[in-house]
């Protein structure tokens, strides 16, 4: 498995941790807790930079380990076979990113709450690198 497989991975672990537990519990929480939308950009604004800060920190980490364990394959050396998974993986991200945006451009335009719009948004990009990792996972797994 190459570093950028694994790299992959641990990135695809990340993510569907740290903004499970976010989207699970503190945005749905707040959803169905019937919260004053005043209180819940409140509550989302500090959650959502901790959330993001953690997903930075945790990949550093993890790519740190990464490299530690095999350094030979730590190098940045891409070969024509990964530039073509990442860029098939890029364009199926990018797809579910765009329909996501336009939702929560529609909810925007709704005048629905500014903290809604904001994790709609958080979504669409949570969303595009998740169908990004699991494809270039699936590419890597079958071959291109």
């Amino acid at each position: 498995m190459s570093f950028h497989e694994k790299s992959n991975i641990a990135m695809l672990l990340i993510m569907l941790g740290v903004y499970g537990v976010y989207f699970g519990g503190a945005v749905l929480g707040i959803l169905t807790a019937d919260v004053p939308p005043e209180e819940a950009l409140a509550a989302t604004n500090a959650t959502m930079i901790i959330t993001v800060v953690a997903v930075v920190g945790l990949a550093i980490v993890a790519h740190i380990l990464i490299a530690i364990m095999k350094p030979s394959e730590a190098d940045d050396s891409r070969d024509e076979r990964d530039k073509l998974i990442e860029m098939r993986g890029d364009q199926r991200g990018g797809v579910i990113q765009s329909v996501v945006s336009l939702g929560a451009l529609a909810l925007a335009m709704l005048g629905q709450p500014v903290w809604l719009v904001a994790n709609a948004i958080l979504a669409g990009l949570v969303a595009g690198e998740l169908v990004k990792a699991v494809s270039k996972l699936i590419d890597y797994r079958r071959g291109v």
